[in-house]
């Protein structure tokens, strides 16, 4: 199920997206941003980029339209039906792919940015911090549970040590063994 969290972590992905549309792949960067913000699962990562491409779609598509709307496209030219219906089967192509393209882009971007997130926690704090989506205080607090869990790492044993049996039965030479 989407929360608000996502849906505003999209928002943020769409706008980056839209920002850097002028770069390729700027699709990608968005659910990046969008998947890092909503946090280390991939699944929610790819859905927050998901839907950042589903945003990302609507002024791309409308600036998609205007440049074709400049170019003449049908507008105001009379074409015979099979030349229109030609167009409009191209231009529902064009629409699919873009769709295809942006929301596609932006999943796979949130799924990569969840990653980053999982492999980069301190960054992801600062960032969830930065931007006032988390305190620092509750982190410290998190942080401060986590290390008192026994997750200490356990202390090195030479390679030298082994535990010996109590009788000590295999240090005797036994000459049935020979």
């Amino acid at each position: 199920m989407v929360s608000g969290r996502t849906v505003i972590n999209a928002l943020i992905g769409a706008v980056v997206g839209v920002v850097l549309s002028f770069l390729p792949l700027s699709t990608l960067l968005g659910g990046i941003a969008s998947g890092f913000l909503e946090g280390p699962d991939g699944t929610d990562g790819a859905l927050a980029g998901a839907l950042a491409g589903l945003f990302m779609f609507v002024p791309i598509g409308l600036f998609v339209a205007l440049f074709a709307s400049l170019l003449g496209f049908g507008i105001g030219v009379g074409l015979p039906i099979g030349g229109a219906f030609f167009l409009f089967v191209i231009l529902g192509f064009g629409v699919f792919v873009l769709f295809v393209y942006t929301i596609g882009l932006g999943a796979l971007g949130g799924y990569l940015g969840a990653y980053f997130a999982q492999e980069y926690p301190d960054r992801h704090s600062t960032v969830m911090e930065t931007i006032g989506m988390r305190s620092a205080d509750v982190d410290r607090r998190a942080d401060r549970r986590d290390r008192t869990k026994s997750d200490a790492p356990e202390p090195a044993r030479r390679p030298d040590d082994r535990q010996w049996d109590h009788d000590h039965s295999h240090d005797r030479d036994d000459p049935t063994e020979r």
